[in-house]
């Protein structure tokens, strides 16, 4: 597999990346509406952030951690630089509706496509209206990401860790992975989510609170268009 410009070797898929790729499916259609996705992937880039000690995340505010000096790929540095840039501190969820635009779903696309995951091909529907399809190619970062999944929710003796975990719990706020999962009785997941939750308010609390704000954000999106709430998943 390729490695993107600037990295000495090729690295693993991160949250955004493995999200992009669960959501479509194998024609390259998204499997949920687009809006919920771009809060998805700008989730996940906070979750990354926040799992890999770059943010401290509570249920007040973000902070950036600024001991933390690790390399970061793109979009992950622009949107950290961002962050680090901000005359004020924000809450997750204002950070999240602020990423969840066009720019970030575009930078995670172009990473997919050059690392050869994904496939983009422009069309134009009726010879009129341009269409984009981002089809899946039969590729490692895939197929690691289902034995991933499907391992931990299906696993018995599978920890839910901290890679995993987060990705479960993207897919299942978004609503894609009944999708991925036809057959997975509802309670199933809830109850494998459970278990990590209850480790994570003293283990992975940032990645708890970045999830958090991610459902908060899905349920104000969904209360804008529907003009109803909607209880929280997990």
């Amino acid at each position: 597999m390729m490695s993107s410009p600037g990295e000495a070797q090729p690295r693993p898929l991160n949250l955004a990346e493995y999200y992009l790729l669960s959501c479509l499916d194998d024609g390259g259609k998204l499997q949920a509406p687009l809006r919920t996705v771009r809060i998805g992937l700008a989730g996940a880039v906070l979750t990354d952030l926040a799992r890999r000690g770059c943010l401290y995340v509570t249920r007040d505010v973000v902070m950036v951690n600024s001991h933390h000096e690790a390399e970061l790929e793109q979009p992950l540095h622009t949107v950290l630089q961002i962050m680090k840039d901000a005359p004020e501190n924000q809450d997750a969820e204002q950070w999240i509706n602020r990423f969840s635009r066009p720019a970030l779903m575009d930078a995670v696309v172009r990473m997919l496509e050059f690392r050869e995951e994904i496939t983009v091909v422009k069309k134009k529907f009726l010879g009129m209206f341009p269409r984009t399809r981002m089809v899946p190619n039969e590729s490692y970062g895939r197929m690691d990401m289902y034995v991933r999944l499907r391992a931990t929710l299906l696993g018995r003796d599978t920890a839910l860790d901290a890679t995993t975990w987060p990705l479960v719990q993207l897919l299942y706020s978004t609503d894609v992975l009944p999708s991925i999962f036809p057959g997975l009785q509802n309670r199933e997941v809830k109850a494998r989510l459970a278990e990590f939750h209850a480790e994570a308010e003293h283990e992975e609390p940032a990645i708890s609170e970045a999830l958090q704000a991610m459902e908060n954000a899905i349920a104000e999106a969904l209360t804008a268009t529907r003009g109803q709430a909607t209880g929280m998943r997990g």
